[in-house]
């Protein structure tokens, strides 16, 4: 409140400045006034001081055409005017005549009148003599024929230095009647020089707005998401056509033939509406804050109003439209008020918005007067308008250098921004090695030592390794996936799967994992679920492991239970409604929302079982969302909770392939150790590694396996064994100190006269997507992470053995 009070006191105090600067501007120091009935210009040099305008008292002969001039009593009113009796009683709609005697120096050879705005016709004469005729003057409103028109004439020498200028007028088509604007007398020379000037003034504003149109609407072409350039162009463009009919000279009616009067007056209101509107909508999107929606709709409301006006006759509207013009004078002065805030806030270019503002609507306000003949003004919205015009483009101008500059910002914000990420992708990925590559060492003995003679107490603290080794390798899977995810790099690979087998080898591996018999995991499918669908089994896999790990934690006792709803839709499109049931220990109402939040353990302070990221739900939610699915839960605390997930598939009548049945053995957890396979998929393997624990690891899996395989440590002992024994599979490092496993695989392919390619397998301990496409673009035929398992070195050998 404080501060609007603040903005009236400095637009009032304003307004009285500019209003008496304004004043001053026009009135002239010392021109002599016509008294009653008489102007003596006998002393006045026009060559010096140039034109008089013809203002003060004038006679005024009420609906007389030919008025007596012995005629006692005579009436006088100002000039210019609304015509009055005797200066108080203002006349009504009709006729008069209004009469000067104009006292000239009778050496001046000759002198020339230029009319002002006179309503509605009129006819000028001079000492009896008719020099010019606007309209066809008329005593009634259907006898009148109205026109505009400035021009200038020129009036016949008189030797007794007395001119009797009579101007009959008749107003019925307005609703304010007289004399407008000032009438001017001089010579040649002065009235052709003034009425030349008025003229280029004219046409110099009317370019002015018209070059600044097109200038920003070829700007909005080039950007076309800054509206505000379009929205000017409309504003500069209907302000220089406004100029043709409401400037000094009014150039358009100069032009037009008789009767287009009342047309004109409505096309002007109609011009008049669509630039209200335009400005409207240009401060709108300048400054769009809701806040100042009440403003903006009451403008639109009154830039409307004068529309329902059209109908009525020329009288009636001309009233409308004047009272219009007030109602819109107030509207802008509300615009002000986001202006005036922007200046306070420092909006980019306010000032300059706020000054065009003010000064237009000051000399919208003179045009007002000048309307209801309160103030004999040449019209000066043309200067408000040029103003307005270039005070915004000086507006516009200061925007865009911010823009530019902002958007310099914004382009080093995201150049920094970007640097960042790769600097946080390349820390992760060189973590992720650097932890992967001991890991694989722990977590590969680990399984070997499992495979010796161990007491039960010992077997105990082998298990506890390896369940610290697995939950350790979680949390680096759990971060490198919702680091992809909120990076936006998370990639989803469809290919076909065969659902039933799918779920139940899913639940198969979950029952393996339960240590008793308390708790029951059952599958059931509600109706017919289709046999194969077209998804990524390895996010689809993702999922159903979280929740189920998640449930099979906090499941005491009961069951769990996997609900699959098949939900049609047109052609081989379908939703798979997944409800994951359990009858564990719930989660409290208030704790729900939380529960798709990283890092967030909802049950860690109502059980032991607290181990974990904190991660699995947000990252799941996550890839439901990815694959256009959803995830919601139902849970009362101490029943147990339910999860439901919406995923839509594609169906397929398709059989998976060979890879695809392979690929969902990957999901079981082999209890069998493959002691034979060497026999069956004879192989001459190649291990580079360049850490000797990996790569003892490796080795002794693949002597489980049956296989002796050759052992390099750099890039160079592995080309060379290549180029020796030419191997089947070669299981390569891509990190090697001399040569990197990218560049051997590229040494290996580029050469074109081998007899046979090995199967160049990538062992990398970096899980990033850009890590794998790297390995396949440089030729190997597929990527493994570390730590190794040896059920995937017998995947990678069944998988590519070719015989």
């Amino acid at each position: 409140m404080k501060r609007f009070l603040v903005f009236l006191k400095c637009i009032f105090l304003f307004s009285i400045v500019f209003y008496n600067l304004s004043c001053k501007k026009y009135e002239f120091s010392h021109p002599p006034n016509a008294k009653q009935g008489v102007i003596d210009l006998r002393n006045w040099d026009f060559t010096k001081d140039g034109n008089v305008l013809l203002n003060g008292e004038w006679f005024i002969h009420w609906k007389q055409w030919d008025p007596n001039p012995e005629a006692n009593n005579p009436s006088f009113t100002k000039i210019p005017g609304n015509w009055t009796e005797n200066f108080t009683n203002v006349l009504p709609n009709g006729y008069a005549t209004l009469e000067l005697k104009i006292l000239v120096n009778p050496a001046v050879k000759s002198f020339y009148l230029q009319n002002g705005v006179t309503r509605n016709a009129f006819r000028i004469q001079t000492n009896g003599e008719t020099i010019y005729e606007s309209g066809k003057v008329g005593s009634d409103v259907i006898s009148e024929i109205p026109n505009i028109s400035i021009q200038t004439v020129s009036i016949p020498k008189t030797d007794d230095g007395v001119i009797d200028l009579r101007v009959q007028v008749s107003c019925f088509h307005y609703h304010v009647c007289g004399i407008a604007t000032p009438y001017q007398f001089g010579t040649n020379e002065t009235i052709n020089k003034s009425f030349f000037e008025a003229t280029s003034r004219d046409i110099l504003v009317f370019a002015s707005l018209g070059t600044l149109a097109f200038f920003h609407f070829v700007l909005f072409l080039f950007w076309r998401d800054e509206k505000t350039h379009l929205y000017f162009a409309f504003v500069c463009f209907l302000a220089s056509i406004r100029i043709l009919s409401i400037g000094e000279t009014r150039l358009i009616y100069n032009y037009l033939p008789i009767g287009f009067y009342e047309i004109m007056i409505r096309i002007n209101g109609f011009t008049f509406t669509l630039l209200y509107l335009s400005f409207v909508r240009y401060v709108q999107e300048i400054y769009p804050d809701k806040k100042y929606h009440i403003f903006y709709r009451s403008n639109y409301i009154f830039a409307l109003l004068l529309l329902f006006a059209i109908p009525f006759n020329s009288d009636t509207y001309s009233k409308i439209q004047s009272f219009h013009l007030i109602l819109s004078l107030f509207g802008l002065f509300t615009l002000i008020y986001p202006i005036f805030l922007g200046v306070l806030i420092k909006k980019p270019g306010a000032k300059f918005f706020l000054f065009s503002l003010v000064a237009t609507m000051l000399l919208f306000s003179l045009d007002i007067l000048t309307e209801f003949a309160k103030k004999g003004t040449a019209y000066l919205a043309q200067y408000g308008f040029l103003v307005f015009g270039l005070s915004q483009a000086l507006f516009i101008a200061d925007r865009m250098i911010q823009n530019f500059k902002n958007k310099e910002k914004l382009k080093q914000e995201k150049e920094l921004a970007l640097a960042e990420v790769k600097f946080k992708s390349a820390f992760l990925s060189t973590m992720s090695h650097e932890i992967r590559t001991p890991l694989n060492g722990i977590l590969g003995m680990t399984q070997m030592l499992g495979q010796s003679n161990l007491n039960e107490e010992q077997k105990e603290y082998l298990s506890l390794i390896q369940f610290s080794g697995e939950n350790l390798l979680l949390l680096i899977n759990d971060i490198l996936d919702l680091t992809k995810l909120e990076a936006g790099k998370f990639e989803l690979r469809s290919e076909i799967i065969l659902l039933p087998k799918f779920l139940n080898d899913i639940i198969q591996l979950f029952r393996s994992k339960l240590k008793d018999n308390h708790v029951q995991i059952i599958l059931n499918f509600q109706n017919e679920p289709p046999t194969h669908i077209l998804t990524d089994q390895r996010r689809f896999t993702q999922i159903l492991s979280n929740l189920l790990s998640n449930a099979v934690k906090f499941t005491e006792k009961g069951k769990i239970t996997v609900s699959l709803k098949t939900i049609t839709l047109n052609g081989n499109k379908c939703i798979l409604e997944i409800q994951i049931m359990d009858t564990g220990i719930g989660i409290p109402e208030d704790k729900v929302p939380l529960l798709f939040q990283p890092f967030q353990q909802i049950h860690s302070h109502l059980s032991e079982k607290s181990t974990g990221t904190g991660l699995g739900l947000t990252i799941t939610k996550k890839i439901v969302e990815e694959m256009s699915g959803t995830i919601s839960i139902e849970s009362e605390f101490g029943k147990g909770s339910v999860f439901t997930i919406e995923l839509p598939v594609t169906t397929t009548a398709e059989n998976g392939n060979q890879k695809n049945k392979t690929e969902n053995q990957n999901i079981l957890k082999l209890t069998e150790w493959e002691k034979n396979l060497a026999s069956h998929y004879p192989l001459k393997i190649v291990i580079a590694d360049d850490d000797p624990i990996n790569l003892k690891v490796s080795q002794m899996f693949l002597k489980k396996l049956g296989y002796n395989a050759l052992l390099t440590e750099n890039g160079r002992q592995t080309l060379e064994i290549v180029e020796a024994e030419n191997p089947d599979f070669i299981f390569l490092d891509v990190q090697m100190p001399d040569i990197s496993g990218i560049e051997v695989a590229k040494q290996i392919r580029s050469q074109l006269n081998r007899k046979k390619q090995p199967i160049i397998i990538a062992l990398t301990a970096n899980v990033m997507e850009e890590e794998k496409e790297k390995c396949l673009a440089a030729g190997m035929d597929d990527f493994m992470t570390k730590p190794l398992l040896i059920q995937d070195l017998v995947f990678m050998i069944k998988k590519w053995y070719k015989g």
